[in-house]
């Protein structure tokens, strides 16, 4: 196995954390960093590379089994939390962490890396479809189990259809129908290319600790559920269907083993839940990526 990749990641994530501790670049700009990927270089990675996607029934199989990998993650997570008791809160923030993946940041980098370039198409098309629009429309759903406020589904579908990267999504979909010239994707390719370094660089300058000890019962729990249980379902999935020992096969797998999803602890922390599993559980997450993809790779690859 190649460690070049996670050595890689390692050193944007630090070099964020780093400039967070050492006050170089102050925490509050970490939404600048955000909204940057969210709205320009995002859609541009995104609009490029499922324009030139192959869409067939095993790349969309793939993508059903971590749907269904995701969701049961999330529903054990419910009925661990409620076993155990936790609070409504924490509950639902445990559901949501465990149900979504870091796809793009964390999984592009990881995947590109370590099966190539080439798989990019893939990995962004599995991420649009089993991470981006089921988190815009079943977080909220999620986290009205605990929150005050009423949720409303208009609102959401609203949301979902004025965020950039979906936007993309249709419009590449669309645009596959025709042929467009090749120079319209080089200023697209030099956005795109921003995306992995500014994406880790953000989610390092946003990683915090301080919580952990506090909220560690449910933060471990998390992690198990996202990080080794998801892809463990998502094998078993895959072999009830026929599938695996290919390139598309690992992409899914290592996708269904993602860290919790940075835009899901902002979601929580915006709905006033359980803030300290929030951020530990996406801190915690990102280390353990450093042992549950090689492990993966031991015994898959």
């Amino acid at each position: 196995m190649n460690f070049v990749p996670l050595f890689s990641i390692f050193v944007l994530l630090a070099s964020g954390y780093l400039a967070k501790r050492t006050k170089v670049i102050p925490q509050a700009q970490l939404i600048i960093l955000i909204d940057f990927v969210l709205n320009f270089a995002m859609p541009a990675l995104i609009f490029d590379k499922v324009y030139h996607v192959e869409l067939d029934a095993k790349i969309l199989s793939i993508t059903a089994c971590g749907l269904l990998a995701q969701f049961s993650a999330a529903f054990f997570a419910f009925m661990l939390g409620k076993a155990l008791k936790f609070s409504k809160a924490t509950i639902a923030s445990m559901t949501l962490l465990a149900m979504f993946g870091n796809t793009l940041f964390v999984g592009l980098p990881v995947i590109s890396g370590l099966l190539g370039e080439e798989l990019q198409n893939q990995v962004i098309l599995f991420d649009q479809i089993v991470t981006c629009v089921p988190v815009a429309i079943f977080g909220p759903l999620v986290l009205s189990y605990a929150a005050p406020s009423h949720v409303s589904l208009v609102k959401n579908a609203m949301k979902i259809m004025k965020f950039p990267p979906f936007i993309a999504l249709i419009l590449a979909l669309i645009a596959k129908c025709f042929t467009l010239p090749e120079f319209i994707f080089e200023p697209m390719r030099l956005f795109a290319a921003s995306v992995v370094p500014v994406a880790l660089f953000a989610v390092g300058l946003g990683l915090g600790f301080g919580g952990v000890r506090s909220a560690y019962k449910s933060t471990i729990i998390v992690i198990a559920l996202r990080m080794f249980v998801a892809p463990a379902l998502f094998a078993l999935f895959a072999f009830m269907l026929g599938l695996g020992g290919d390139k598309i096969y690992m992409v899914g797998l290592l996708e269904s083993a993602m860290p919790p999803m940075v835009l899901a602890s902002a979601m929580i922390l915006k709905a006033g839940l359980d803030s300290n599993l929030a951020i530990s559980a996406v801190a915690l997450g990102v280390c353990a990526t450093f042992i549950n993809v090689p492990l993966i790779f031991w015994i898959f690859g």
